[in-house]
């Protein structure tokens, strides 16, 4: 009798810690519930149960690396639960590691290819990998098992957007718009997709007429205020960005947009974050973009290279340890691989573009971390430093270039990209959000760093319309 109390007692407490955990859960309350859950971790031979709701508590507190540590428990602890390799897909997918989040997603199918949620998952995660056809096959199954749900029909309308059907998005948005008048959300994807359409006209009256029943939603502000600048209805825009910075004001995101339209001072470089969430909505997309815009800088840069290293262009020597800093979706990579015989570091802040960059298979290491960050932390020196479209995300250059010079090896090379601002200007920020350089300034700024040009060219360096975009691209090198 004394031994079957004293092995319920640790079940019982178990039990109580569980169920006070998950009413603060519920309650959003996820912070406090952490501590529970970790005691019910803790004991002996816990349930998947136990790490699953630690997992769950500690992403919605943002501690998302112990949050996988927990969901990986859960996953070892359950085996082939759906739920838990789920949790774990989520958790991953907030870390930037959204290749393995769709294994995991893909693992879940496959424990119960009925069910509905992995469905979803995986196929959101398809789209995100521009795996187009399987995602929406998956998103319209779950779609019509559930035929009067706003949010199934939301994704798979997005996965249309995403895979550039604006038609047959804009077709299932309204749908889940009349399904939900008053999901913000929604309206803002329709609107979206509508101004990736072409339909700027569309998106803002669509963002308009939503705004009017759901005022005071923050996305959907932001998307009304691109609408309204796509029309070049500049103060209507900024009229939207500052009151969507008022209810958001620890957006970086939107401070720089407000900042680009002349309604704060400019910063003197872009939000890290904002840059992010500019490329990873971009990755998918972004080299089909660049090349319809004539994209002319991997070609500047790589002839640089060629007419700096002859001996390389001749395939008598290689180049050795390159550092490519905002390397994107891997373009430069690309360009230079027949050139490389070193490592190749590639640095990026976008996750989806550094798994663009990844996909390519000539890098050596990627890192997804601030350039400025990468350059205080990267202890070596390299013989070629790469930032090709990279420093538009920054006015003042006073403080970049020194770094860059400091990992450069004697006699390497740094090339490196800028939109050309008015000679007389030293930068400024455009209504792009994007910053330009005078020539002189920047001339200026290399000679103050101890770099001296050995090529420097101003010459188009893309297109937008009609119109060349003008710039500066620059071989240089260390003085001294």
């Amino acid at each position: 009798m004394l031994a079957s109390a004293a092995e319920t007692a640790p079940v019982a407490a178990l039990a109580r810690l569980m169920e006070r955990g998950t009413t603060l859960l519920q309650q959003g309350r996820a912070a406090e519930s952490v501590e529970l859950f970790r005691r019910a971790a803790a004991v002996p031979d816990a349930p998947a149960l136990a790490h699953g709701l630690l997992a769950e508590a500690l992403e919605a507190s943002g501690k998302l690396p112990e949050a996988l540590d927990a969901a990986d428990r859960a996953v070892r602890a359950a085996g082939a639960d759906p739920a838990w390799l789920r949790a774990r897909a989520r958790i991953r997918r907030a870390l930037g590691q959204h290749l393995a989040g769709l294994d995991d997603a893909a693992a879940a199918v496959m424990a119960d290819p009925s069910d509905i949620e992995s469905k979803s998952l995986l196929g959101i995660c398809l789209s995100e990998a521009g795996r187009h056809d399987e995602a929406l096959l998956l998103l319209h199954q779950a779609f019509s098992a559930e035929p009067h749900s706003a949010q199934r029909a939301a994704l798979l309308a997005f996965a249309f957007l995403r895979a550039g059907r604006y038609a047959a998005a804009e077709e299932v948005f309204a749908l889940a718009e009349a399904m939900a008048p008053q999901a913000p959300g929604i309206a803002a994807l329709r609107a979206q997709n509508a101004l990736a359409a072409g339909e700027p006209e569309r998106a803002a009256a669509i963002a308009e007429a939503a705004v009017a029943r759901c005022p005071g939603d923050a996305p959907l502000l932001s998307v009304l205020g691109q609408a309204r600048q796509r029309l070049g209805q500049h103060a209507a825009a900024l009229d939207a960005y500052a009151e969507a910075l008022r209810l958001d004001p620890a957006s970086g995101y939107l401070r720089h947009l407000v900042a680009a339209l002349g309604g704060e001072p400019p910063p003197a470089r872009a939000d890290s974050r904002y840059v992010a969430d500019v490329f990873d909505g971009y990755a998918s997309r972004f080299e089909a973009s660049l090349f319809a815009l004539g994209y002319r800088v991997p070609g500047m840069m790589l002839r640089m290279i060629e007419r700096a290293r002859p001996e390389v262009a001749a395939g008598r020597a290689k180049l050795g340890p390159v550092l490519d800093l905002g390397c994107g979706t891997g373009l430069m990579g690309a360009t230079l691989h027949d050139l490389l015989g070193d490592v190749l570091v590639g640095v990026d802040m976008s996750p989806r573009m550094i798994e663009e960059a990844r996909a390519k298979g000539v890098y050596t290491r990627l890192d997804c971390r601030d350039i400025e960050a990468a350059l205080r932390e990267e202890q070596g020196l390299y013989d070629v430093i790469l930032l090709a479209d990279v420093l538009c995300y920054f006015g003042d250059l006073d403080g970049v270039l020194p770094a860059l010079r400091a990992r450069l090896a004697p006699g390497g090379l740094l090339l490196l990209s800028v939109e050309a601002a008015a000679p007389e200007a030293r930068w400024v920020l455009a209504r792009t959000g994007r910053y330009a350089h005078g020539e002189a300034y920047l001339r200026e700024a290399l000679r103050s760093a101890g770099l001296a040009p050995r090529e420097f060219r101003s010459e188009p360096i893309r297109w937008e319309g009609e119109n060349p975009v003008q710039g500066h691209v620059v071989c240089a090198t260390s003085e001294g």
